[in-house]
């Protein structure tokens, strides 16, 4: 797999409009982007700073008592805080390949539709030295 950059780092959050506050009234940061993905059941925000190469993905669960939901999962476990990490990759569905020829675990074997029109897909932490990473691909 060919790693282009780093996407964004994605925060899981209590409160997204509390959130997004603090990023862009203290820390400086311009929101980019923002919709509700219903179908994770989640509301996700980007912010990026001036130069706008990386992101921060704010996400906030729709129903904070669904324990099907990974975000809710994520707050009730382990509170507030850095969820995953994401990369950009040309071809996520090479990509997804290649890591499973190399040993690693997937959770999604092929790229779906995510925030922002891209293409995503997870590999499992215990791959990953306990960090959930996100491979995205740009849409086009």
């Amino acid at each position: 797999m060919d790693t282009l950059d780093i996407d964004h780092v994605g925060v899981a959050v209590e409160n997204i409009e509390e959130a997004i506050k603090l990023y862009t009234g203290k820390m400086g940061m311009k929101l980019v982007h923002r919709e509700d993905l219903p179908d994770r059941g989640i509301k996700v925000a980007f912010l990026t700073g001036k130069e706008g190469q990386t992101a921060v993905e704010l996400m906030e669960p729709m129903n904070h008592e669904d324990q099907n939901n990974t975000v809710a999962k994520f707050l009730k476990t382990r509170g507030q805080g850095m969820h995953h990490l994401a990369v950009k990759v040309k071809d996520i569905n090479e990509s997804l390949k290649d890591l499973e020829s190399k040993g690693l675990a997937l959770i999604d074997k092929t790229g779906r539709k995510g925030a922002r029109g891209h293409l995503v897909a997870f590999v499992h932490p215990k791959s990953v030295m306990g960090l959930l990473l996100e491979l995205v691909q740009e849409a086009h």
